[in-house]
């Protein structure tokens, strides 16, 4: 038996059927207690209100079957039913996977009404439903957060069909060209990313988004406030997942303490783990309570993350992005180069400075045995600048009369995966390097940068006795060190460093993160840069020399002029 079916009359029945429900329910008693006598009328409203209470099942499905087989978008499907009857949830279960992917139904643990539910919100994107008839974005996002199974389902869903989901498949497949076409290729997929989010309505947009998160949440030319409705689904996907890890280890290392080695040489071994898991959950915790702008997310090994701090908007002057060094990992995102970004947005009352953090991959572990090699800076730079063209599109987007301008600013290992990614044609007005690493291996002078950095503006400070010094300017074969030293990089402007926010100079090996203390004189310095303020550039420090008896022993008294006051454009 051939059924036609439509899904926007399906959706309109059933929300007339709901209201009906309601009403009569709400109505039996009080007609009742207002009636002199009884009346056999009214004691069957009851069992006809609970009649039309059993058909919203029936019609949620019929909605979402109709719903997902619509593929030309004119409101109508047919379904062939075997038999006088038909197995709903059998029917329900194959349209869902048919349309997201194999196994995405029974992945979710949902059934009924919330199943259909999901399913009709999820195949909405390009199809006029009645107001009403699915999840908002906002309630959608809420679901997803409630129903961690939903979001680790939609980890794996599939872009099949056509419209928008078609599109979106084609900006993920395999192309051919030319050696010399790639970049071309690239960038004609970010322009189509770019076109399919624009073209659609904002709640079809943030929902796509969401329906395929693996997807958007770092596809290029999308949205950020889209990549981060997607990476909301996959922050919620990766906090379930590591918070069953976590439950995991905990056991592990409560079995250690009394397992066959007497010794104990296993006591601690899950220590570090299971801190490191917890400091990731109280990240991603975070984010979804914050409804934080993640717009890079990737919790593969040490992770990958960037967010955006403040807004983009036609208010927006400049837009900093800080790139930090050695050690960074999830773990420690939101303590180090996630709060520096903050406290940089917050100086500004104004709201025109965004901020984003930027960690997009692998950064070094260890400052001995990792930070000399440049394979982590050689693999993050292209990255970055491909990165620095989404948000060159973003910043279009906002739709000021001018584009906020843009710097890039690379903290340690940073300076070094900024200064790679310059090779790679980094969009950016002005880039700083702090306490920097160097200038990017291979780059020893501005002939070995491409022609599309000849008009950046580039800024460096360094701290004096910041052992960073001792290898800057360093390189030794194919992967050793980072290029020239940025302090004295033909036309960079050093800047001062100055003192900290006690008075003392900033000086030695804690230099090399005091510099971020607020309102020090670096930070100020820093935020000057970002903003295009007036900043204070480089003085030379004044050593005492003092006889002990022991020897001589020398530190930092002060400064030996006064540097000038310059303006950045």
């Amino acid at each position: 038996m051939r059924v036609e079916l439509n899904h926007a009359q399906l959706s309109r029945a059933r929300a007339e059927v709901k209201r009906l429900f309601e009403a009569v329910t709400a109505g039996v008693p009080q007609a009742t207690s207002a009636s002199p006598i009884s009346l056999p009328s009214l004691s069957a409203l009851g069992a006809k209100a609970e009649w039309l209470r059993e058909q919203l099942p029936l019609l949620a499905d019929l909605t979402a079957v109709a719903m997902l087989l619509d593929a030309d978008g004119d409101g109508h499907a047919t379904v062939t039913v075997p038999g006088d009857t038909w197995d709903r949830a059998a029917m329900v279960r194959e349209v869902g996977d048919q349309r997201f992917g194999p196994g995405f139904v029974e992945a979710t643990g949902l059934a009924g009404e919330e199943l259909a539910d999901l399913l009709l919100t999820l195949g909405s994107v390009g199809h006029d439903s009645p107001p009403g008839s699915v999840m908002t974005p906002e309630e959608l996002r809420q679901f997803i957060i409630d129903h961690p199974k939903v979001a680790e389902a939609l980890q794996d869903t599939l872009p099949l069909g056509e419209g928008p989901a078609g599109t979106l498949r084609s900006l993920t497949g395999s192309f051919v060209t030319s050696v010399d076409g790639v970049a071309e290729a690239y960038e004609q997929r970010r322009l189509a990313g770019r076109d399919l989010f624009a073209n659609l309505s904002p709640a079809d947009a943030a929902i796509l988004a969401m329906t395929y998160p693996s997807i958007v949440g770092n596809l290029s030319g999308v949205p950020f406030e889209n990549r981060a409705d997607a990476n909301t689904v996959n922050v919620v996907a990766a906090l379930a997942r590591e918070r069953r890890t976590l439950a995991d280890q905990r056991d592990q290392h409560a079995r250690n303490q009394d397992d066959w080695d007497f010794l104990g040489r296993n006591n601690d071994d899950l220590e570090g783990p299971i801190k490191d898991l917890e400091k990731r959950i109280e990240l991603y915790e975070s984010i979804l309570e914050g409804n934080r702008t993640i717009i890079h997310f990737d919790p593969a090994g040490d992770g990958a993350i960037a967010e955006l701090h403040g807004t983009i908007d036609q208010h927006t002057r400049n837009v900093g992005v800080l790139v930090p060094g050695t050690g960074t990992r999830l773990s420690n995102f939101e303590r180090g180069v996630a709060l520096r970004s903050r406290e940089f947005v917050a100086q500004r009352a104004s709201g025109d400075l965004a901020m984003i953090s930027w960690m997009g991959g692998d950064l070094p572990d260890s400052v001995a045995t990792d930070a000399p090699f440049a394979n982590y800076a050689r693999d993050l730079g292209p990255g970055l600048a491909d990165f620095s063209r989404d948000l060159q599109l973003e910043n279009q987007r906002a739709g000021g009369t001018n584009p906020p301008r843009v710097t890039v600013a690379g903290h340690s290992y940073g300076g070094a995966v900024v200064g790679r990614s310059e090779l790679h044609g980094l969009v950016a007005d002005r880039v700083l390097h702090i306490e920097s690493a160097g200038m990017g291996h291979d780059v020893h002078d501005r002939d070995d940068l491409p022609s599309s950095q000849s008009a950046v503006r580039r800024y460096s400070m360094t701290a004096p006795d910041d052992p960073i010094s001792l290898s800057q300017g360093v390189q030794v074969g194919d992967n050793i060190g980072h290029g020239a030293d940025p302090d004295t990089f033909d036309g960079t402007t050093r800047l001062h460093t100055g003192n900290r926010v006690d008075g003392e100079p900033n000086t030695g090996i804690d230099s090399h993160t005091q510099v971020f203390e607020k309102n020090s004189d670096a930070w100020r310095n820093m935020v000057e840069v970002f903003n295009g303020g007036e900043v204070q550039t480089y003085r030379s420090p004044h050593y005492e020399h003092v006889y002990t008896g022991r020897g001589t022993v020398t530190y930092q008294d002060g400064w030996n002029d006064d540097g000038e006051r310059i303006d950045i454009p």
